[in-house]
């Protein structure tokens, strides 16, 4: 998603010259980037090396954000260029859209594991111990707070996690505001 979105941009003159220049790279870096940790998070998960999982995972995770976060301000610095093109044009705002909650996801399930005690709190039901967390469940809380601004029903117990969750909140008003712009000028 991160190469098609780079090649929109340059494709729709959005970046030209030297700023172009700087997302190829940039685009290429991540690339480079996200091959070399991948092979080492399935190194350690096929081979039992547990201590290195966690600092790799981090550094993919940590870089997964940067991309979301730089997807989002090139969609925020494009958002007057398409105009009168149909609502096919924002495919790349769904595109990014879907890599925040997954990237969240994995951020939130990280976080989660890597807290003593946990970073949320799972609500049980009377009489019941807490259910243990799956992929679904950190699914739901990214797209709740994508969509809603915060978890529903799951307690938030430290403070870098909900610092996560604000971020993660900003960039999806962004989303929105990038979404709403385009699909006016989309339509006129």
């Amino acid at each position: 998603m991160d190469a098609l979105l780079t090649r929109r941009l340059e494709a729709s003159g959005a970046v030209t010259g030297a700023t172009a220049d700087v997302v190829r790279v940039f685009e290429t870096a991540s690339t480079v980037l996200f091959i070399i940790t991948s092979i080492g998070i399935i190194v350690c998960l096929l081979k039992p090396y547990p201590r290195a999982l966690f600092p790799i995972a981090a550094i993919y995770l940590t870089f997964s954000v940067i991309q979301i976060i730089a997807n989002v301000f090139s969609m925020l610095s494009t958002a007057h260029v398409a105009s009168g093109v149909g609502l096919g044009s924002l495919w790349d705002v769904f595109a990014v859209y879907a890599m925040s909650v997954t990237v969240f996801m994995f951020v939130y399930l990280f976080l989660d594991v890597s807290t003593p005690g946990g970073a949320f709190v799972w609500p049980a039901r009377d009489g019941h111990p807490p259910p243990t967390p799956n992929l679904l469940d950190y699914l739901f809380i990214s797209l709740n707070v994508n969509s809603t601004y915060g978890p529903t029903s799951e307690a938030v117990m430290s403070r870098p996690t909900k610092l996560i969750m604000a971020m993660q909140v900003l960039l999806a008003i962004l989303m929105l505001t990038v979404l709403i712009s385009r699909s006016v000028a989309a339509t006129s």
